[in-house]
């Protein structure tokens, strides 16, 4: 069968995925390459390949049922920008060089404030914790540090290499190319600023009630966000043992009915010299191995992304090893929905019962009303990544133009004298056209909640956790191969996608 030919293909294209991806663990985990950018190029190569791509052509052709049908599109999808044009498989091996060199610089950057050496992990605890306002704001913007570093080691040229492929792909910009991808509607960002500017009004006005009552201040900024959240709810910060984390995920998990102790997911979660400060997950090999990158050092509110990540995990070693080509076809958005998931339940009794009493229970409920409302703003982000690839870009000051101008259009913020930090953010860089996954997983997180507890009649999943987890494996994990993103959101909550689920 045609089909078996196809699906020995994509086995042979995960192999090559996984020595790639064990390259990157190394790259991220310690600061050497080994040879991350010679993998990309045996992955380009075998996709390249006619042979293989007339393969999945002529499969194409046979009279497939339903999920053969979606395989093909997947395998389809998968080759076809690498047989276009010579001209699209040279730019695209620029970019991923590109990619690389700026990878590294991410990796291995550390910021500095008064001469001294200071982690993310560090400037993170001063946002959250630091009496003195004018230091948070010194904080704040040390991360703007590594934005001329970027922009010297090419990222300007990296945003124009992606505005030139997507013009020789055939595509509007990079953006309609990025979303073509990801397999979404080209217009499924049409009218979120009219939605968020209907809720923008109520959001400034909360932030400002916090800044009068917290800073004695009519106005909150970008550094005085975590401090408030802290003033919120000062369990947050409260100081843990971080050194029996696995038996907390561990337990926390098995409210669902999930055991990692059955699952290879391995954790590297302490800051040190040259490894990346971001929070990430690699999914070496579905099933099999998978692991975990963060920073944390003794807070609370660090066991967030420990549970965001592990849900990446989690999901990783609950999809079918066997289908290499539906695997293939999971949408960002569900993956990063189920890991926000998760990562919600730092706010939930299931899993702070394990540092605190009940008495946090308001504080924690206040926080996550107020965070789910400010995380509007992370739509900024969103906007912003899209604006590089619709603008001409050839300065610095250019970028910083178009930040100032995407926050004031949504937000109203005003611009001010300091350099915006915008390339901490990795995902500008490495993982364009992406960011719209977390806040979407967002959206379509809460759809998950509510669509349960109306089935179940209950009014929160926590009163029925394992019945949740059995949910998400059968409802969500499990065929969310077999659709496109869109197409399951419908097939789960009977409706099409909006931004009404969020509120």
């Amino acid at each position: 069968m045609p089909i078996n030919k196809v699906e020995k293909l994509f086995e042979e294209l995960e192999e090559k995925q996984v020595k790639a991806s064990r390259l990157g663990w190394v790259q991220y985990t310690t600061g050497y390459d080994f040879g991350i950018e010679e993998a990309y190029k045996e992955i380009t190569d075998f996709l390249e390949d006619e042979k293989s791509y007339e393969i999945i052509l002529k499969s194409r052709e046979e009279d497939l049922d339903l999920v053969n049908k979606r395989k093909m599109e997947i395998a389809y999808n998968t080759f076809k920008p690498f047989h276009l044009s010579k001209e699209l498989n040279e730019i695209s091996l620029e970019i991923r060089k590109k990619t690389n060199e700026l990878s590294k610089i991410l990796n291995t950057f550390r910021f500095n404030i008064d001469g001294k050496e200071i982690s993310s992990v560090e400037i993170d605890q001063i946002l959250s914790s630091e009496e003195d306002r004018d230091l948070r704001k010194k904080a704040y913007f040390a991360r703007n540090q590594i934005n001329k570093p970027l922009a010297d080691g090419g990222f300007i040229e990296l945003i124009n290499l992606r505005k030139e492929f997507a013009k020789a792909y055939g595509s509007k910009d990079f953006v309609e190319y990025g979303l073509k991808q990801d397999e979404l509607s080209p217009g499924i960002f049409n009218n979120w600023d009219k939605g968020i500017k209907e809720y923008a009004d109520i959001l400034n006005d909360k932030r400002s009630r916090y800044a009068n009552k917290f800073l004695n201040e009519d106005e909150m900024f970008f550094w005085d966000e975590g401090y408030i959240k802290s003033k919120i709810s000062p369990s947050l910060n409260a100081t843990v043992d971080m050194s029996n984390y696995y038996n907390v995920i561990r337990g926390f998990f098995m409210n669902f009915g999930i055991d990692i102790d059955k699952y290879n997911i391995t954790y590297d979660i302490f800051p040190r010299k040259n490894k990346s400060e971001w929070g990430y997950n690699f999914p070496i090999e579905t099933r099999k191995d998978s692991r975990i990158l963060a920073n944390v050092k003794n807070r609370y509110n660090e066991y967030r992304v420990l549970l965001h990540e592990t849900g990446h995990g989690v999901h990783s070693f609950l999809q079918d090893p066997k289908e290499v080509l539906l695997n293939n076809g999971i949408s960002g958005i569900v993956t990063e929905g189920i890991a926000n998931l998760f990562g919600s339940f730092l706010y939930d009794e299931l899993f702070y019962k394990n540092f605190f009493d009940n008495g946090v229970e308001e504080e924690f409920k206040e926080m996550a009303g107020y965070e789910k409302l400010n995380y509007l703003r992370f739509v900024g982000n969103i906007f912003f990544d899209h604006e590089l690839y619709r603008n001409n870009i050839s300065s610095l000051d250019n970028i910083y133009e178009l930040y100032f101008k995407t926050y004031g259009d949504l937000f109203g913020d005003k611009p001010y004298k300091e350099a915006p930090p915008f390339g901490y953010r990795i995902h500008y860089t490495t993982h364009p056209i992406y960011m719209h996954n977390y806040f979407m997983g967002d959206v379509t997180c809460e759809m998950l909640k509510k669509t349960f507890c109306k089935k179940q009649g209950v009014n929160s999943v926590s009163k029925k956790p394992k019945e949740f987890g059995e949910f998400l494996i059968n409802e969500v994990i499990s065929p969310s191969g077999l659709y496109k993103y869109e197409e399951l959101f419908k097939k789960i909550s009977g409706e099409e996608f909006s931004l009404k689920w969020y509120f």
